[in-house]
């Protein structure tokens, strides 16, 4: 099922935190807790973001009733003003409408949007009542957030679960959808930061323009490409307006970083693999070659944010590893580097900004301290990164670090250092040459805006 919630609003204070050089402002910030999506106690998590003509709308899933996952998207106007608000049934200043699918008990979750002019393609994956996970893709009017249609697409492996990760909307106005499929229902994990499929394959799938404008949903994709050598398909991206598109997963196990080129036909021109990369988790498309956002390290050593630059032809031009910031405000405002053995950078996404440079979407913190003893434990249980932070990194065409930004939240009325535990999920640039910053909240979600210019 699906219903949509009345529009509701509230105030609420956030204190930025900037470390580097030249580091952009935080033009706004929106953030909404259970209420927009499923409840007070729904814990949503938004994992992507996208603006349409009036607005933006984020995506991701919450928790329902029996404690399985129900997919949701929430609308935030542009008209909202320019401040640090919380958006709540009990103030002024709202989101314009929100949708929630899914049953008790059952798994449904959004991964993945695209927009053509009124509509948004919603892309993730809906429990069927027989026990398996199965692609889905709806079809939504942004205006108020009706339903134009919904679909479901199972895997040609009867029996077995699948899921859209990612969806594009191509030059010429069709959708090219990845992720996986032929799973095990116990191998559809929860994507993004919440886990990765462990068995199954890619593929990509296909709806031409004519198909996606129907107002009655698809019977089936106009074609469909499984690709077996590769687990999982985390992002797909068109190179430029060619109708050649690039399709970043991994390998099965040992996973290894994986990235395939492939025609307007799905068939495979080229595919290599990247075991210098680390863990991927999304890829951006530049003039001058291809960025891979992820990370890499492991509980012993810590974990750094990675990013890699590929040439047009698959050939790796280089890898460099970010996190770590220094300084900031409240609590942190004193801190070195750290200990590198204890600080997780963890990056999720990665945008392209001035045609060649990138920008990168993580969460920097201290996982726990439980695993820890001696000295090394004290020095952890004393540092305030234990709450994580947003953390936002520009990097430039030859893997230089041109800046870095961490955020989190002081309540009103709260002391300083009470501060919940804040990541980036998504991160994208808006059309008037903004930032936005798609967060997970210990309470909820949110959107920080950035002005880059």
């Amino acid at each position: 099922m699906f219903r949509l919630s009345p529009i509701i609003i509230c105030f609420f204070l956030y204190t930025p935190l900037t470390l580097g050089q030249s580091q952009p402002p935080t033009h706004s910030y929106y953030v909404l807790d259970g209420t927009c999506c499923g409840g007070e106690d729904s814990d949503p998590h938004a994992v992507f973001g996208i603006e349409a003509s009036d607005g933006y709308i984020l995506l991701g899933k919450s928790i329902d009733s029996g404690g399985s996952e129900n997919a949701f998207a929430v609308k935030l106007s542009k008209k909202l003003p320019k401040e640090k608000l919380f958006l709540h049934p009990e103030e002024d200043k709202s989101f314009e409408w929100s949708l929630v699918f899914g049953e008790a008990n059952k798994r449904d979750g959004f991964n993945s949007a695209a927009v053509l002019g009124e509509y948004i393609f919603l892309a993730g994956y809906k429990e069927s009542k027989v026990g398996v996970i199965d692609r889905f893709l709806m079809k939504i009017n942004t205006v108020d957030g009706s339903l134009i249609w919904s679909k479901t697409f199972p895997s040609k492996k009867k029996g077995k679960s699948s899921a859209f990760e990612s969806i594009v909307l191509t030059s010429e106005n069709a959708l090219l959808l990845t992720g996986v499929t032929g799973a095990r229902y116990s191998a559809v994990e929860g994507f993004k930061s919440y886990g990765n499929p462990s068995e199954g394959y890619a593929f990509a799938l296909y709806l031409s323009p004519e198909t996606i404008a129907r107002k009655k949903a698809p019977k089936m994709a106009d074609w469909e490409k499984v690709y077996e050598n590769t687990l999982t398909g985390k992002s797909i991206e068109e190179i430029g307006s060619s109708k050649e598109f690039v399709l970043v997963g991994s390998s099965h196990e040992p996973t290894v970083a994986k990235l395939l080129k492939i025609n307007r036909s799905g068939k495979i021109l080229w595919e290599k693999k990247f075991p210098q990369h680390g863990e991927v988790t999304d890829l951006a498309v530049s003039k001058d070659g291809i960025f891979l956002s992820g990370h890499k390290g492991g509980w012993e050593t810590g974990i750094d944010g990675s990013l890699s630059k590929v040439s047009d032809d698959g050939n790796l031009i280089w890898n460099k590893t970010f996190g770590n910031p220094i300084g900031g405000e409240n609590v942190y405002a004193d801190l070195g580097r750290g200990n590198n053995k204890l600080i997780f950078d963890e990056c999720w996404s990665v945008t392209t900004v001035d045609k060649f440079d990138a920008i990168m979407a993580c969460g920097t913190g201290i996982e726990g301290c439980a695993g820890h003893t001696g000295s090394i434990k004290k020095e952890c249980e004393s540092d305030p990164r234990l709450n994580w932070r947003s953390y936002v990194a520009k990097i430039d065409a030859d893997g230089r670090l041109v800046w870095e930004v961490a955020s989190s939240f002081s309540f009103p009325e709260e002391e300083s250092d009470d501060l919940p535990s804040t990541a980036s999920e998504w991160v994208f640039t808006t059309k008037n040459g903004d930032l936005a910053s798609v967060v997970d909240l210990d309470f909820g979600f949110g959107l920080e805006i950035l002005g880059l210019n």
